[in-house]
C-alpha cells in the first residue's frame, strides 16, 4: 500500500491513476478539480478498472471516484462515509488513516463540495452537480 501512496507524495501530487500498473493520470491540483481533469480527459468508460491514488478522500471525491469506476483506491486520508460508499460499491479500499471528516486547522470542514453532496447517493447526480457548481464558481 505504501508504494503507491509514497509515490504520490514524492511525486507532490494530490491524485495518480494507474491502468495494468502503468500510471496515465497525475494532478497536483487542489480539492476535486484532478478527478474533474481526468473524467473530462478519459471519460467515465476510460478510467473504469483503474487504481486510484488520492491524497484525501471525502465523500465528494469518493462519488466523483464511483462515477469513474475504479477497481480499487489507496487514500492517504479518508473519511468513514467516503470509505463506506466505496467499498459498498465493490471498490477494494486501502488507507493510512480513517477520519470522521476531512476538515481544516481551524475545525471547519475541508472542502465545500462536502456539504453539498451530503443528501446526494447517486454518482452521476454528485458528478453532474459538482460540475454545475464549478461552472458557476468560473
Amino acid at each position: 500500500m505504501d508504494t503507491y501512496l509514497d509515490t504520490l507524495d514524492e511525486n507532490g501530487s494530490a491524485l495518480m491513476i494507474y491502468r495494468d500498473g502503468v500510471l496515465i493520470f497525475g494532478s497536483s491540483a487542489k480539492g476535486i478539480r484532478p478527478h474533474l481533469e481526468a473524467i473530462e480527459r478519459f471519460g467515465q468508460e476510460g478510467l473504469r478498472g483503474t487504481l486510484m491514488v488520492d491524497k484525501i478522500v471525502g465523500r465528494a471525491a469518493a462519488l466523483l471516484m464511483l462515477y469513474s469506476l475504479p477497481s480499487e483506491v489507496y487514500a492517504g486520508v479518508i473519511t468513514h462515509a467516503a470509505k463506506s460508499l466505496l467499498e459498498g460499491s465493490g471498490v477494494r479500499v486501502h488507507a493510512r488513516e480513517i477520519v470522521e471528516a476531512v476538515k481544516q486547522k481551524d475545525g471547519r470542514i475541508y472542502c465545500p463540495f462536502e456539504s453539498m453532496v451530503q443528501g446526494i447517493s447517486d454518482a452521476e447526480e454528485a458528478y453532474k452537480s459538482i460540475v454545475e457548481k464549478m461552472m458557476s464558481m468560473k
